[in-house]
């Protein structure tokens, strides 16, 4: 019923520059299993709305607040609805997720795997098979064992089945209740769940395209890994305006980054209910929210600059859905990783979820489009920041 395969491996090509070129298979039509309950159709919006109608709070009930899987606080009071008919009645995928999903058995072998209450398994059953008629119904499992079934993809919002999971790739939808969790490879919708599978298969095939301007570079890698220090020697700025060096002639400029918390370096602060309200390419990370906006990439582009943006796997992926996009994965000795994440000024409670989070990380290098090294961060010199320039020009173009 499901495949299992081999984990990928790398090969380098040219000096320390590795290209994603070749691998020991390719991953034609992966198995991807897909959770029901607040990944393809709502559950917890349904019963906060359920509770609110119920009780009329003087503060209505927020899916915000369930920032937690046991949501043992004022929200908890949801949980009297798990069990009423009436959710499941009203539990419909948006038209989006449908289409993702749609796209997704277009290219690859899905199924549902979801785990739901005795009472409820015929419901369940006949909700999917309502919703998505074409699907087998030999492809759907029900049942909450889910590290006992290998898929090559796994897509869940529950971080103990992501970490469970024996799949090749797991991937946590980000919610409320799992937005502190760093370093799983995370999307935000199904629409960019869709782009990261097709990043998946792409890079367990031969072909890779070549960097040339403009595009995006999105620098992925785990903290300490010199993400920052390889964005500045690039572009020569902390990120605090597009046009600042749009006039110099500068090939490699870093569009203004912004965050909902204040003081983070290379980041202009922005508020909650004004993050939401702009037009951003959007992740989180660390409980934190992280965006860039799309007019000030497109201006870059339009100029005929490579935006150099500093992200994690999910924003990079959100990148690539909108622009012209090259992941290069950032290496790094694990034993710098950790100096340099203690040397930080981060609280003591983020140096530990980005500790922990470093070898999830350096799993996402496989599915980047190219990966290079930065060892030496001493001064002005950064190696990163080298071996960059010196893989365009291996691609071909005189930067």
């Amino acid at each position: 019923m499901c495949k299992k395969h081999n984990a990928l491996k790398s090969h380098g090509v040219i000096d320390r520059i590795e290209h994603r070129k070749s691998e020991d298979y390719s991953m034609l039509r992966p198995s991807i299993g897909i959770d029901w309950d607040d990944v393809t159709a709502p559950f917890n919006s349904i019963a906060i709305r359920m509770a609110n109608e119920k009780y009329h709070p003087k503060e209505p009930y927020r899916m915000e607040e369930i920032t937690s899987w046991a949501n043992e606080g004022r929200t908890s009071v949801i949980k009297e609805f798990y069990n009423d008919p009436e959710l499941y009645r009203r539990q419909i995928p948006t038209e989006e997720t449908k289409r993702g999903i749609r796209r997704l058995m277009q290219i690859a072998d899905v199924f549902f795997i979801t785990a739901v209450s005795p009472h409820f398994m015929g419901v369940r059953a006949e909700q999917i098979m309502t919703q998505f008629p074409e699907l087998p119904p030999e492809n759907i499992i029900l049942g909450s064992a889910k590290d006992r079934v290998h898929f090559d993809i796994v897509l869940d919002d529950a971080i103990h089945n992501i970490l469970e999971s024996k799949a090749e790739y797991p991937v946590l939808m980000r919610k409320p209740w799992n937005a502190k969790m760093t370093g799983l490879l995370s999307v935000n919708t199904m629409a960019e769940f869709v782009s990261l599978v097709k990043q998946i298969m792409k890079a367990s095939t031969s072909k890779t395209e070549k960097i040339t301007a403009p595009a995006v570079l999105a620098l992925v890698g785990p903290s300490g890994s010199g993400k920052r220090e390889i964005t500045e020697a690039l572009c020569g700025s902390r990120g605090t305006g597009a046009s600042e060096r749009t006039e110099s002639g500068e090939i490699f400029v870093r569009p203004v980054n912004y965050c909902t918390e204040p003081g983070r370096y290379g980041h202009k602060y922005v508020p909650e209910e004004a993050f939401d309200r702009m037009n951003f390419e959007k992740t989180a990370y660390a409980g934190v929210r992280y965006g860039t906006r799309k007019e000030d990439i497109q201006t870059l582009l339009d100029q005929g600059k490579f935006a150099v943006i500093p992200v994690d796997m999910c924003g990079a992926i959100a990148m690539k859905r909108s622009f012209p996009t090259h992941i290069i994965y950032v290496a790094r000795d694990k034993e710098k990783l950790i100096a340099d994440i203690i040397d930080s000024d981060y609280d003591t409670e983020e140096k530990t979820l980005r500790i922990l989070s470093i070898d999830a990380e350096k799993r996402n290098r496989k599915i980047c489009d190219y990966v290079i090294h930065n060892d030496t961060i001493e001064g002005e010199r950064v190696s990163g920041a080298e071996e960059i320039r010196r893989l365009i020009l291996l691609e071909g173009e005189k930067y």
